[in-house]
């Protein structure tokens, strides 16, 4: 049981998978609704203003074909959705190149 967690832990680019993970949540919540519940430390204490809920919600518009309330939302969103698609691509392809490089090499 041990050696197929780790096996599978090798396959896996961990950094990818959790800004993965981020996108999708992002994904299916809905921007539009005003008060739920969050784990942000900032909405948590009272402050209402946050810059990251901003850019999440601004990814999320960006899901729903929402542009200008996206760029309304946080001016950065659609730069930081292509940042992290790009840096998600990035890790999977070194990964994937890395894993055949040392396939070749060593057999």
């Amino acid at each position: 049981m041990y050696g197929k967690l780790t096996n599978a832990a090798k396959l896996i680019e961990w950094e990818a998978f959790l800004w993965s993970a981020g996108l999708l949540y992002l994904f299916f919540i809905n921007p539009y609704e005003t008060s739920h519940s969050t784990l942000c430390l900032y909405k948590n204490l009272g402050i209402e203003f946050c810059p990251g809920c901003g850019l999440g919600r601004s990814i999320s518009f960006l899901f729903n074909v929402d542009f200008l309330r996206s760029i309304k939302t946080h001016p950065l969103g659609i730069i930081a959705f292509v940042l992290i698609i790009t840096r998600i691509i990035h890790l999977v392809r070194k990964k994937y190149f890395n894993k055949k490089q040392n396939e070749v090499m060593y057999g």
